[in-house]
């Protein structure tokens, strides 16, 4: 394309572009992962599943209750993972990034899962639910607010029936277990590395009236 003369006022500065048929040589091409997901550029993890999302994957138990929340469900890695367990009757994804959710909405084609674009610290499911599982983000820009995911960890107490449970992963840095013991009666890790812990978590703390 073609710039137009610049005009420069008020310390700012102003180009154009004279007009073409379409920019669809601007637009994001899509990235095969693992040869079965779909990812776009600037996505959490765009490259691959991460490495705590891994481990949570393995973790997670051989059959869940039947209504189950992925919070911050990126484009839907461990939304599959859920899904091949035996149990789930309904999923909610939940993503605040439209990118994110436009390529879980084609990688996950399973019938029981919801798409929702939503802040997964205020969603709100139509029933209490069995399980949430969740991969928490611990940014807000470029600095780690942990604050966040201690956000995560309250929306699902509010979310789970009284025998749900939570299965989360978190880098081993983060001071969640605070949070965790505020939300829960018992929590434990059950999985991890030298970098990231799996946390599962039950019993969740009913809020006073």
């Amino acid at each position: 394309m073609d710039l137009s003369e610049s005009l420069s006022k008020a310390h700012g500065k102003l180009a154009s572009f004279k007009a073409g048929p379409d920019f669809s040589d601007w637009a994001a091409v899509p990235r095969q992962i693992e040869g079965v997901f779909q990812t776009l550029p600037g996505v959490f993890s765009a490259d691959g599943p991460d490495r705590g999302s891994v481990l949570l994957a393995k973790a997670l138990p051989a059959k869940f209750g039947g209504k189950v929340a992925d919070l911050g469900a990126g484009w839907g890695y461990l939304a599959r993972a859920i899904l091949g367990h035996p149990g789930v009757k309904r999923l909610d994804l939940v993503e605040a990034e439209a990118d994110a959710l436009t390529s879980a909405r084609v990688n996950i084609t399973d019938e029981r899962a919801r798409f929702h674009w939503a802040d997964a610290t205020t969603f709100r499911p139509d029933t209490q639910l069995d399980a949430v599982v969740m991969n928490p983000p611990f940014h807000h820009g470029r600095d780690a607010d942990p604050a966040l995911g201690a956000a995560f960890i309250q929306a699902a107490r509010r979310m789970l029936a009284p025998s749900g449970a939570l299965w989360l992963v978190a880098n081993r840095h983060l001071p969640y277990d605070a949070a965790l013991t505020a939300a829960f009666l018992e929590h434990r890790e059950v999985a991890g590395d030298g970098a990231f812990r799996v946390i599962h978590a039950i019993k969740p703390i009913r809020a006073k009236p």
